[in-house]
């Protein structure tokens, strides 16, 4: 069975809306776990002196947060880069798309590398004593 341009076209939109998915993954990860860690903060007793060792996990999160949110305007570049690319052909001028694809998913994974070490840093900071 030959790869037409249907399967092509299908492959390609099924690629974008996978990584659509992951990006707001991404951003539920680490968005869910600064509001879990602010609604465990304002549950416990002694909240006073477990706010200050939520800084550094809170700000790892958000610091993930805010990755994934400009990975998702990585995409837009991409996207709007293959487009000029393929209508202008070789007459484009600007980074290529495959420039803005990798920065995008490096931005990707630096948002999945500070939710982990958010998770790392929340749970060395609640389980102190």
């Amino acid at each position: 069975m030959a790869f037409n341009e249907d399967q092509a076209l299908e492959t390609y939109k099924s690629m974008i809306a996978i990584g659509t998915e992951a990006l707001k993954a991404l951003q539920l990860i680490n968005g869910g776990a600064i509001v879990a860690l602010l609604a465990y903060l304002g549950q416990v007793p002694e909240r006073s002196h477990l706010a200050p060792l939520a800084a550094k996990p809170l700000s790892l999160f958000l610091g993930g947060l805010i990755a994934a949110t400009l990975a998702f305007l990585g995409t837009y570049f991409t996207q709007f880069t293959l487009l000029n690319e393929f209508f202008n052909g070789g007459a484009f001028r600007g980074p290529k798309h495959m420039t803005w694809l990798f920065v995008t998913v490096l931005v990707a994974l630096a948002s999945l590398v500070l939710f982990a070490l958010g998770s790392f840093a929340s749970v060395a900071a609640l389980s102190h004593p």
